[in-house]
């Protein structure tokens, strides 16, 4: 399905971008920093604000194991458990955040990471579901996503384009209709280098019954605008209220200074991208009449004179007979005097 309806708006190939901030897990487990969050979004613009569903022991079995996080020079290790559950939305927690967001007028909904975490976050009547990477091969999570009906948005980083064809029948096949799949590079954050947004048109070709998305680990705003200029209809990235928060995703995504900026410049980009119809727009009509060429008399004519090559030159301004209709005119008779450097119209045959 190209086109469909999330929330009050409407997702598809002829609607604006759908923009999507990942708050994510920079809420750091507190339901205040989520609601910040959730206000500075919708003071930038977007369309929608996402969150992460999943405790530790839901994601991992090495509880142990110690992870690095953050910038170079400010790195932080620490006990992946640890880590997760400083960042987890508790479920508790959920449905106050998910009703404020609503309230100032904003999608809400979140990536599950487990069987029950699909089950809770539908009986808190989310509109839409996100599949996280990782996931991509854990059809079981598919098929129980699938089977609420609802849309998908599924991102196809770090996997063969095999093992996302099989994501992609797995949700098709369990009752998924609506769609969108999102090309990713899994780094946090990813090099430009890296991006490969040509990945946007060959998904458009390969699925052309599906909505392309683009879901951006990079820092800045050229990747994302680029995927919007190859066609990807939904654009999510990560978001936080300040960069030097503690936990692992805030210090790469954007604040409310840079996403405010980019939903102006996909903005932008859309009207620029305006038709694909080539014509003579409003705004050039008088530069075409004033500075394309016309054919001018390059010297003094008398009446019934017949036009010869050499009394022809091509000059500004351009509201004469064009210089590709120079072989019409040549031998016709001019039916009045005609001074030098007079711009050539119809009339002086009639």
């Amino acid at each position: 399905m190209t086109k469909f309806k999330l929330g009050t708006r409407e997702i598809g190939v002829d609607k604006p971008t759908y923009i999507i901030a990942e708050i994510g897990a920079n809420h750091n487990g507190e339901i205040q920093i989520a609601k910040k969050s959730i206000d500075a979004a919708k003071e930038c613009g977007v369309d929608a604000v996402k969150f992460q569903t999943y405790t530790a022991k839901e994601l991992i079995a090495d509880l142990d194991r110690l992870v690095t996080m953050g910038p170079k020079g400010n790195q932080v290790t620490e006990r992946i458990e640890d880590m997760f559950n400083k960042v987890t939305l508790k479920r508790e927690a959920h449905s106050e955040v998910f009703n404020y967001a609503r309230e100032v007028g904003l999608e809400v909904f979140s990536t599950p990471f487990s069987l029950d975490g699909v089950n809770f976050l539908n009986n808190l009547d989310v509109n839409c579901f996100k599949i996280a990477a990782s996931d991509i091969d854990y059809l079981d999570l598919l098929k129980e996503i699938a089977k609420t009906n609802k849309p998908v948005m599924l991102s196809l980083g770090k996997c063969t384009i095999g093992e996302a064809d099989m994501a992609i029948t797995t949700l098709e096949e369990n009752g998924c209709e609506k769609l969108v799949i999102m090309h990713c590079v899994s780094q946090y954050p990813s090099r430009i280098e890296d991006m490969n947004l040509k990945v946007i048109t060959s998904l458009k070709n390969l699925y052309p019954e599906h909505i392309i998305g683009f879901s951006d680990h990079s820092m800045g705003n050229t990747a994302a605008l680029g995927a919007v200029a190859l066609g990807a209809r939904v654009i999510e990235k990560h978001f936080t209220i300040d960069k030097k928060l503690s936990g692992p995703d805030h210090w790469f995504s954007m604040d409310p200074f840079e996403m405010k900026s980019l939903v102006t410049e996909v903005r932008n980009l859309e009207t620029a991208m305006g038709s694909s119809r080539k014509k003579i727009l409003r705004c050039e009509e008088s530069g075409r009449y004033n500075s394309i060429r016309s054919l001018v008399i390059n010297k003094d004519l008398k009446c019934g004179d017949k036009i010869r090559e050499e009394d022809l030159i091509a000059l500004r301004p351009g509201y004469g007979i064009k210089p590709y209709d120079k072989e019409k005119i040549i031998g016709m008779k001019v039916q009045r005097d005609i001074k030098k450097l007079t711009v050539l119209t119809w009339d002086v045959f009639k």
